[in-house]
């Protein structure tokens, strides 16, 4: 792994979701957000390079919060972003990297303690470093 692209991954994929999403998309959760709205969770990054290809296997937590009482919600919010992550591909070139691969591998939505619903998309994308300096 010679470059990271956990920063441009992470700013690709906050943008495309704020343009595909029909509420909030934060980075940054502010104080007083009005529910439901969506956030990144954990990025993972695994090395699968070969002696020629520098290439990294990445995992994004996508997380939708809800207080709708009941799944309608949180189902229909990922049901439109998973659609969106299967059809378009995230433009990763301003930082010389390209998405060779990219499909969501699971969903889950499950009742949070208090109130309402959590939804999580894990987002999956092969990464390929463009750039030929390494």
């Amino acid at each position: 792994m010679r470059r990271l692209p956990n920063n441009i991954v992470h700013k690709a994929l906050i943008a495309f979701l704020r343009k595909e999403c029909t509420c909030p998309v934060y980075d940054f959760v502010p104080e007083g957000a009005v529910l439901p709205f969506v956030t990144l969770g954990n990025i993972n990054a695994e090395d699968k390079s070969t002696k020629s290809d520098d290439i990294i296997h990445m995992t994004v937590q996508i997380h939708i919060w809800s207080t709708y009482r009941g799944r309608y919600e949180i189902n229909s919010l990922a049901e439109k972003i998973i659609n969106a992550l299967s059809s378009k591909q995230l433009d990763l070139s301003e930082e010389e990297f390209y998405s060779n691969a990219q499909g969501v591998e699971f969903y889950e939505s499950y009742p949070e303690e208090d109130s309402g619903y959590n939804g999580v998309i894990s987002f999956e994308m092969l990464v390929q470093n463009m750039r030929s300096d390494n």
